[in-house]
């Protein structure tokens, strides 16, 4: 279970303002992963920061998360590539890309995926004010999540979700968005999976009347005991993906046992060329 902190109105108004928040966060280093940028962060508390940083500020944010798969599918797919490369802010969401970051030579200190804190950061936003939506799911999962949620915080900030089945249905996606525009939420969390998710916010990002749009993926499938959560100890230690492999061994097996071994090879081709050119200047 999450522990979910109960801030009270005291606390959260001695909480640091915006411009402090901002002078902390910014500006973020990066990595360089295959031409993709990862934000160097360390600590969990500073991303939550920087989602309440661009949720106030004027015009609209995107944040992305980056880890093997999706920097397989990105170098397949120039428009997943170009997305990440225009997003405002890419953290680390792997034990490869922490990997892949030190071989280069632009170590990234560690990993955040959302199964472990989504819950959290939804409390944070609404300590702080910040309203948000969640778009995405089997009909019936994002219902029953939003419901564990107000268990433990009923005075929340989430104004609505919806599940994710809109996609082959003009009529509904329209009615979705439509909605999405009335409430006008500050974040909007999309989890179609990667890489419609992306392009559905690529495409949509104009007319969606909110400040921040942050594909998220099945991390609701894991909160709600859709799909079993990895141990925390495997987590840490980098194996979540033999977990996940050992879970779902046939859907999983493309994706890590054909997937891992192709993305560290073309990182470690990229450590050579480096080497290889210092080594000539």
């Amino acid at each position: 279970m999450l522990n979910i902190p109960s801030l009270p109105a005291s606390q959260a108004s001695e909480a640091p303002d915006d411009d402090a928040i901002a002078l902390r966060i910014l500006p973020t280093q990066r990595s360089n992963i295959e031409g993709i940028g990862v934000d160097n962060i360390a600590h969990l508390s500073a991303l939550f920061d920087r989602l309440r940083h661009e949720a106030r500020r004027p015009g609209k944010s995107i944040f992305a998360a980056l880890n093997v798969h999706i920097a397989n599918i990105a170098h397949q797919n120039p428009h997943l590539r170009q997305f990440l490369q225009a997003s405002d802010v890419v953290y680390c969401d792997g034990a490869g890309i922490v990997l892949a970051s030190r071989l280069l030579g632009q170590p990234l200190p560690c990993r955040f995926t959302a199964a472990d804190w989504l819950f959290e950061l939804w409390a944070y936003l609404s300590q702080h004010g910040i309203t948000a939506f969640y778009l995405g799911g089997e009909p019936g999962i994002a219902e029953k999540a939003l419901a564990q949620f107000e268990e433990r915080v009923p005075q929340h900030t989430i104004l609505g979700v919806h599940h994710g089945f809109i996609l082959q249905d003009a009529a509904l996606e329209q009615q979705v968005i439509e909605r999405i525009n009335t409430l006008k939420p500050d974040v909007l969390f999309v989890g179609f999976g990667c890489p419609l998710q992306e392009l559905w916010i690529q495409r949509h990002k104009a007319e969606l009347e909110v400040s921040v749009l942050y594909p998220i993926g099945a991390t609701l499938d894991y909160l709600t005991r859709k799909v079993p959560r990895c141990p925390a100890w495997m987590g840490e230690n980098g194996l979540e993906w033999l977990f996940r492999f050992l879970v779902e061994p046939r859907r999983m097996f493309r994706r890590y046992i054909v997937g891992n071994p192709w993305f560290l090879w073309r990182i470690g081709v990229s450590v050579i060329q480096q080497r290889f050119r210092r080594y000539k200047s």
